[in-house]
């Protein structure tokens, strides 16, 4: 492969969109022995990913490409001018609060990503290879890191650095990014990907994630199925491979329940272990999903006060000693901005939608993948989390809708799959 700027320039954004890397603007690398999972709302103390540099740079560089992008520039313009309008009325008076104007710049800044992935061009798959590299150094080490400091789930210590958010919101980031890179590069590279594909499984076990659990499961189970169903002896290699897939899992989930029941702690699981899989295997509904379901029936309560807030938002956000987040991005934003300003983004949800079910016949395997994987994040993802409202899985996701929204638009003007 040719090894020319533009490769460079591709390189780079790659590497930075999916490496864990983060900055406080009071201390250089986020590099904590204990764990943050809260700034308090002080800025100086807020990890910044540099995936926020690496996108903004990209914007510049690749800024000759600036006419495919322009549907994802219209989208960003529209919906920030609506969540500006819906500030201004969601309140009697003619300010907007300070916190507000926070909560606004957390829901804008990660829409960049899209401009950034409609930017880009990458036929030579320099992409998928950036994340293979990242994820081939970071997680086998992030799991040793682990083991070391006598942990069975995932440390945020690297020592160099920390990871910031590595239970919350990486691990899904992660599996997205290693799905991409099994759907163009398992050909050329299968005995790497062979070891990525168990490491990840360590990894997403180690996340406690359920989502990052659940997506790894389904990608790998129907990658691997389609796969074998390709080869000549597909039929009874398939239910084979089915079988030993079975086995494997139901090994996996007896360990998790055996370890669940005996293990009276998880050294530095910061109640990640005991409060999911301790309570499942005790017949009990996890700690985390309780939370969810009263915050959503109490943001639902909130958004519904009256006609103002359902249309405008509130005039201000909740205090944080009341609550963050309502862990779920559609009922984050709605309690804000309300649902005016929702429009942009249910209007690009439904025209990417129209776009594959349009092209559905043309379209290659690898793009099907892509659409899939932007529906997971865009539709379950941001259902349990606010995963677009946070400048590290936020600008990832983006990106990968603008990738998607370019393939399908070349598909849209060419209505083939080449």
């Amino acid at each position: 492969m040719k090894f020319n700027r533009d490769n460079l320039i591709l390189w780079v954004i790659a590497i930075s969109l999916l490496f864990p890397l983060f900055i406080q603007i009071s201390g250089g690398i986020y590099s904590n022995p204990e764990v943050m999972t809260d700034s308090g709302g002080v800025l100086n103390l807020l990890p910044l990913p540099i995936s926020i540099g690496a996108c903004f740079l990209g914007i510049l560089v690749l800024a000759r490409n600036c006419r495919q992008a322009m549907p994802a520039v219209l989208f960003i313009a529209v919906f920030a001018a609506l969540m500006l309008g819906s500030a201004l009325l969601a309140t009697t008076s003619h300010t907007i609060d300070k916190r507000k104007v926070l909560i606004a710049i957390q829901f804008l800044l990660p829409t960049f990503g899209i401009v950034l992935g409609q930017l880009v061009s990458d036929r030579k798959d320099i992409i998928p290879r950036a994340f293979m590299g990242v994820l081939l150094l970071i997680v086998p080490f992030q799991l040793l890191a682990g083991w070391w400091q006598k942990m069975l789930t995932l440390t945020h210590n690297l020592y160099v650095f920390s990871i910031y958010q590595h239970f919350q919101f990486v691990p899904v980031i992660f599996v997205l990014a290693y799905c991409l890179v099994m759907v163009h590069l398992w050909t050329e590279h299968k005995n790497s990907l062979r070891f990525l594909t168990v490491v990840m499984g360590l990894y997403v076990i180690a996340s406690v994630s359920f989502l990052a659990i659940g997506l790894y499961s389904g990608f790998v189970l129907i990658f691997f199925l389609r796969k074998v169903s390709q080869l000549k002896t597909g039929r009874l290699t398939g239910v084979t491979v089915f079988a030993a897939g079975i086995v494997v899992a139901v090994l996996v989930i007896g360990l998790i329940y055996t370890l669940a029941q005996k293990a009276p702690s998880i050294i530095g699981d910061e109640g990640q272990f005991l409060g999911k899989f301790q309570a499942l295997a005790n017949g009990k509904v996890p700690l985390n999903v309780q939370h969810r379901l009263g915050d959503w029936t109490l943001y639902m309560d909130w958004i519904g006060e009256s006609k103002r807030t359902l249309l405008f938002g509130h005039a201000e956000p909740p205090p944080r000693e009341v609550k963050t987040s309502a862990h779920n991005w559609y009922l984050d934003f709605s309690y804000n901005f309300g649902l005016i300003a929702l429009l942009p983004l249910l209007v690009l949800i439904s025209y990417t939608t129209w776009l594959n079910f349009r092209f559905r016949k043309v379209l290659p395997d690898s793009t099907v993948w892509l659409a899939i994987f932007v529906a997971f994040i865009v539709l379950v993802d941001s259902n349990f989390k606010v995963t677009l409202r946070q400048p590290y899985p936020g600008i990832f996701a983006y990106f990968l809708w603008g990738l998607l929204l370019t393939r399908l638009r070349t598909h849209a003007k060419t209505g083939s799959a080449d």
